[in-house]
């Protein structure tokens, strides 16, 4: 029962918490925007239209869609971020430096697929991508090792769903939830909608890319969105959400959770200003620094 309730909102969920961001996002900017379910219309209609690609790509171009739809599929199934009982709960396919190098084998191929078309846009995409890649991964590993080393386990699957001390949940959810917005190129860190080119970040890498890959790409982000949110969720929550003994309550409990945390996002771009690329590293190392207080408290038992 858990783990159909964990499937049915691993499918439901991302699009839904995209919908909310962007109507919310319209909202906080005085304008009616579009439909609530805008953003599963646009996806429908980009699956039926055609793709164009660059004389210059090879197969990397044409993988990395599914290569990143593929991965972000199995960190959902085997990572509690709804609340719910994942698959194989404690037979270690959660690992969390397992979990942190599969994304990381995701956003390589993302950066070859960007080179590989031969744009200047996906080259300048790319160089910043890594780049935040790099500062950006210390923090996502060490607010997560907080929370195994506190719940004794690295079995993400186990530890999400462990007791953590307050302290601790605190310090290492606030880390990862402000890593996740530089990882998802979110505000204040990128703006998904800008269209001047020179700002990019993320977009800059899929400038190329149309019809079905495209779709394919923003499905993916849509899911990549709602595990990180759900995992902040849960590590920052995650002890006020759970229902022991009913798994509609915790598994609802923490779908709520996580759209209200789509509004706050879409609250923050809707006021919020882009960060000058040159302040993005200390944005990141701030989020580290309370990673890494989150770390020493769980390694003291504070």
């Amino acid at each position: 029962m858990s783990l159909a309730i964990h499937i049915v909102l691993l499918i439901a969920l991302p699009l839904l918490l995209s919908c909310v961001i962007r109507k919310t996002k319209a909202l906080m900017q005085g304008r009616p925007g579009p439909p609530l379910f805008q953003p599963i219309f646009d996806l429908v209609k980009r699956f039926r239209k055609g793709e164009t690609v660059s004389s210059t790509a090879s197969w990397i171009f044409r993988a990395n869609p599914l290569v990143g739809l593929s991965i972000a599929l199995v960190v959902a199934m085997v990572v509690p971020w709804t609340g719910a009982e994942p698959l194989a709960r404690g037979s270690g396919t959660a690992d969390l430096i397992l979990i942190v190098y599969l994304l990381a084998m995701a956003r390589f191929f993302s950066l070859l697929a960007a080179l590989d078309t031969g744009s200047a846009f996906g080259g300048l995409g790319a160089s910043r991508e890594a780049a935040l890649a790099v500062l950006i991964e210390p923090s996502i590993l060490v607010s997560l090792s907080a929370v195994a080393l506190a719940s004794g386990t690295m079995d993400l699957s186990v530890a999400l769903q462990s007791p953590v001390r307050g302290t601790v949940a605190l310090l290492s959810g606030s880390a990862f939830l402000l890593a996740a917005l530089a990882e998802l190129s979110r505000m204040p860190v990128d703006d998904p909608t800008t269209h001047l080119e020179l700002t990019m970040i993320h977009e800059a890498t899929i400038l190329e890319n149309s019809g079905r890959n495209l779709a394919l790409i923003e499905t993916t982000v849509a899911l990549r969105t709602a595990v990180f949110f759900g995992v902040g969720v849960q590590i920052l929550l995650g002890k006020a959400l759970r229902s022991p003994d009913n798994a509609i309550v915790s598994a609802a409990s923490s779908a709520a959770a996580i759209l209200m945390l789509g509004c706050l996002l879409g609250v923050l771009e809707g006021i919020a200003v882009k960060l000058n690329w040159r302040r993005v590293p200390s944005f990141v190392a701030f989020s580290t620094a309370l990673a890494v207080m989150s770390a020493f408290v769980a390694a003291v038992g504070a």
